[in-house]
Formats: C-alpha cells, sequence, structure tokens
C-alpha cells in the first residue's frame, strides 16, 4: 500500500487545477483578440466608422482651406504674384500625414466590407474550436513547462495560426491525436515551484485580458450594442460634418474673394 503525504496531493491537485484555469483565460484573451474583437471593429467601421471618415475628409478640407487663405493672405501682404498651383502644391506637401490617414481609413472601410462577405465560422463551429484550443493548451502552451522544449514552442505557434485563423478541424484533428496528462512531479518543492509560476501567468492574463477590453474596439461595445446609443453617437457626428461643411464653404468664399 503506498500511503501520499497530504500537502503532495493537495499540491498536485491544486496545481492540475491552476493549469485548467491557464488554459480557459487563454482561450478567452484568444477568442477575444481574434474573434469577438475583430467583428466589433467591423461593426463599428460600418455603423460608425464611414461617418467618421466623412468627418476627418471633411475636417482635412476645411483645413487645407484655412491654410489656402493664409497662404493667400501673405502673398497679398507682400504684394506677391499668387500662383495658385504652387500654392496647391505646399499645402500637399503640408498636409501628406493627413491625406495618408485619410487613405488608410478608406482602407479600412473597404475590408470592413470585405470582411462581411466572407464566409465565418457559426456559434457551434466556435465552441468546438475553443474545446479542442482549450484541451490542446493544457499540452502545449510553453509557460505551463518550466523549461518548454523548442518543438514544443514551434507546436504551440501552429497551434494559435490554426486558431486565429479558424481552423476548427485541423485543432479537433490535433486534439484526438494526442492525450493529456496530469502534471505529477517528484518533489514538493517542485510543485511549490511550479504553482507559483502558475499563479504569476495567471495574473499576467488577466491584465491581458483587461487591457483589451479597455481599450478599441471592445470599449465600443455597450454602444453598438444599444441602438439608442448608436443612433445618438451617429447623429452628433452627423451635425459635425454638416458644421464642418458650412464652415469650409464660407473659407472657399473669401478664398474666391480674394483671388
Amino acid at each position: 500500500m503506498v500511503i501520499v503525504h497530504p500537502e503532495y496531493a493537495l499540491l498536485i491537485l491544486e496545481v492540475n487545477e491552476l493549469k485548467e484555469q491557464i488554459a480557459d483565460l487563454v482561450v478567452e484573451k484568444d477568442m477575444l483578440r481574434f474573434y469577438t474583437c475583430k467583428d466589433l471593429e467591423i461593426d463599428y467601421i460600418l455603423k460608425i466608422g464611414a461617418l467618421e471618415y466623412k468627418m476627418l475628409v471633411a475636417d482635412n478640407c476645411y483645413e487645407k482651406n484655412l491654410r489656402k487663405l493664409k497662404l493667400i493672405e501673405e502673398k497679398q501682404e507682400k504684394k506677391l504674384l499668387i500662383d495658385i498651383k504652387q500654392i496647391d502644391k505646399q499645402i500637399s506637401r503640408e498636409f501628406k500625414k493627413q491625406d495618408k490617414a485619410e487613405k488608410q481609413m478608406s482602407k479600412e472601410i473597404d475590408l470592413a466590407i470585405e470582411m462581411t462577405e466572407l464566409e465565418r465560422l457559426d456559434i457551434e463551429q466556435l465552441d468546438e474550436m475553443n474545446m479542442s484550443y482549450f484541451k490542446l493548451q493544457k499540452l502545449y502552451n510553453p509557460i505551463l513547462d518550466e523549461e518548454p522544449s523548442e518543438d514544443k514552442i514551434k507546436m504551440y505557434q501552429k497551434i494559435e495560426k490554426y486558431y486565429q485563423k479558424g481552423n476548427f478541424k485541423k485543432l479537433q484533428q490535433l486534439t484526438k491525436a494526442h492525450k493529456e496528462e496530469e502534471i505529477f512531479q517528484d518533489e514538493i518543492d517542485s510543485l511549490k515551484k511550479l504553482r507559483e509560476q502558475y499563479i504569476k501567468s495567471i495574473k499576467e492574463i488577466q491584465k491581458e485580458i483587461r487591457k483589451i477590453k479597455c481599450r478599441f474596439p471592445y470599449n465600443q461595445k455597450v454602444i453598438l450594442n444599444d441602438e439608442i446609443l448608436c443612433r445618438r453617437k451617429k447623429d452628433n457626428l452627423n451635425r459635425e460634418i454638416i458644421e464642418i461643411n458650412l464652415q469650409n464653404k464660407k473659407i472657399e468664399k473669401k478664398i474666391q474673394k480674394k483671388l
């Protein structure tokens, strides 16, 4: 009969529970990174981002016209020849950064539209994939080992890519091909060290999850899921666009008078 030391038995149980918690948290974190936040970003771009793009274009145009007016007035004060083509070239150089931001936002809108047309995983497939990913986390995640092998790290990188790309069939195949083993250490000191390592990893992953939830696009989730709040934000943006365009027309009239 083998007598197991109570502290040893308790540590084995605790370490394996911590291992489960780490795997669960990593799945939550990566689900947020690769799926939830991407869906929220697409939703935001299509509902609100398109209006923000219009406002950026209007604001950019307004700032350019303000600069044009100032350059014209400077030329007039110095009684110099006003060359509109040269002024336009100067403005183009000065507003290169703003124009780049405008083009980038336009690309993001086009990409969001393309993404809505792609075939996506349904809830059942996501659940299956998350279950497989959870099991594989316990097998291959390097943070679960004190000194993970290169092969294990490479395998984990592949698993993460399969998950990111939504290849749930490949993840299922890997899950079936490998059987999970419970943690078993000979020494109590080794188990205690592993426990501390796991507790530290849990805190770090929880911190990463909190960061994801505090920044865009997750921090827009409440607005996107509330029709009234979403409509209010869109109305505010529309009012700002109208106001900027009105101010822009006034500047354009001033420019015409100056010329």
